[in-house]
């Protein structure tokens, strides 16, 4: 059996999505992360009969601010760890050491996941001995394993920087592990992001992210173009 593993901070206004604090409120901030759930978890559905899945949370006490949309079919357990390398490697050890035979982490910033873009991320892990899931940020929104490796998150580049990723398959290629690549997928962290993703997904009709597409509608729908900083882009 398999295990994949969602990787999120609880929506509290002020401690969630932060980076976008410069064009939204604190409390709109942790509304949008719901709405990012709420997609995951509805994406997570087509997962459920193959796939046992967790999530790992901080702050540690607030669980009861999600957990009228927390799917019966999910497990939670509390992040552990000092940054965010150490919270990966406790997490998916944790997971791994229940018995399965591959754990897969992603992220929360990535509502518009498909499902069969998971499942092909455990596919990948048939081959090799990790898999990672390229951001176009430089960074990476998912990683999986079948054993526990702690050496592959002791990167000497700050966490979120553009060379993670890079740091990352030095690593393991130092190691002498193979690793292969998920599909290429755009985090929501800033409001470049925000923007950009409206952009692609504006006249979708499919079901993916549709939560989190009504909320940007009604959250940019609520101001004046010009009280967005936005450079030749346009508010939907």
């Amino acid at each position: 059996m398999n295990a994949l593993i969602l990787m999120t901070r609880v929506p509290l206004p002020g401690m969630t999505k932060t980076r976008l604090m410069d064009i939204m409120t604190g409390e709109e901030c942790a509304n949008l992360h719901m709405e990012f759930l709420k997609d995951l978890f509805n994406t997570f559905k087509a997962l459920k009969e193959d796939i046992d899945i967790y999530i790992t949370y901080t702050p540690e006490y607030s669980l009861g601010v999600i957990g009228n949309i927390i799917p019966n079919f999910t497990k939670t357990f509390p992040q552990r760890g000092e940054d965010l390398g150490s919270k990966m490697y406790n997490g998916i050890s944790h997971v791994l050491n229940l018995g399965y035979e591959k754990v897969v982490l992603i992220g929360s910033d990535i509502p518009h996941i498909s499902s069969s873009d998971i499942f092909y991320s455990f596919e990948i892990l048939d081959k090799n001995h990790i898999v990672l899931g390229p951001s176009y940020d430089g960074g990476y929104y998912l990683i999986g394993m079948k054993t526990p490796n702690k050496g592959i998150f002791h990167i000497n580049k700050k966490w979120g920087g553009k060379s993670v990723l890079e740091s990352t398959v030095d690593i393991i290629n130092s190691q002498g592990l193979t690793v292969d690549f998920a599909p290429k997928y755009m985090d929501i962290d800033t409001k470049e992001d925000l923007f950009l993703f409206m952009d692609m997904y504006k006249n979708n009709e499919n079901p993916i992210a549709s939560n989190t597409i009504e909320f940007v509608r009604r959250w940019s729908g609520k101001y004046d173009k010009k009280q967005i900083n936005r450079t030749n882009q346009t508010i939907y």
